[in-house]
């Protein structure tokens, strides 16, 4: 399944944007021409919340995510020692917090055990989440047919047909999704013929906040 996402990714646009500060896009020339930079910068903003998703399973330095427990149900729990993964099938549903993801199955993959070794981010090689992939948090919400979280390249990869991801009313909108944490740094692609979409509605509060900054 991998090999044919990837086969199909070489045929796609790519787009990659890098998290700058808002008030720094309007201050530069041309601003009312790259109004879709502006959006699609504005809506990658909450993109990166996703690390709660990730860091839910992996991370257990956090102390405030230390302090909730995580809570799984599904069908059917496989655990293959051998091959290193434990499995969760049939309408998966995870819990910690204000987190909650639910999806068809979850498939996690362990790193070669080592002795008394800690469910940690370094305990994690991959996490998997296949089918139906819906994720939700305090006002965000994410929807895709999968979702992998790649542990030693702390990446998280949204893709299907459609990877969608909310905050109210704000959206973004492409085939496959890839978040580089440790960057800040996003890649957007699109099917061929397609093209990503990025939509931001401002606020009243965005609106004093820029009018304010020119004022200055």
């Amino acid at each position: 399944m991998r090999c044919k996402i990837w086969e199909r990714t070489k045929k796609m646009q790519k787009r990659q944007t890098k998290i700058p500060n808002l008030f720094d896009i309007f201050q530069q020339p041309g601003n009312f021409l790259r109004h879709i930079e502006i959006k699609t910068a504005l809506s990658i903003v909450f993109i990166f919340q996703l690390i709660f998703f990730a860091y839910a399973f992996a991370e257990s330095e956090n102390q405030k995510n230390v302090q909730h427990p995580i809570h799984i149900q599904a069908d059917k729990m496989i655990a293959q020692p051998l091959k290193q993964y434990v499995m969760f099938q049939g309408n998966v549903k995870v819990r910690q917090d204000s987190m909650a993801l639910k999806a068809d199955r979850i498939l996690v993959y362990m790193v070669q055990s080592k002795k008394n070794a800690s469910f940690s981010r370094e305990s994690i090689k991959k996490i998997d989440a296949i089918g139906n992939v819906y994720i939700t948090w305090d006002d965000y919400r994410v929807e895709s047919d999968s979702a992998t979280y790649i542990a030693p390249e702390n990446k998280l990869i949204l893709s299907g047909n459609k990877a969608q991801l909310y905050q109210g009313k704000n959206t973004i909108t492409g085939s496959i999704i890839t978040l580089y944490m440790d960057t800040n740094q996003i890649e957007i692609e699109s099917k061929k013929g397609e093209q990503v979409e990025a939509v931001y509605e401002f606020s009243e509060q965005d609106v004093k906040k820029f009018r304010d900054r020119k004022k200055e």
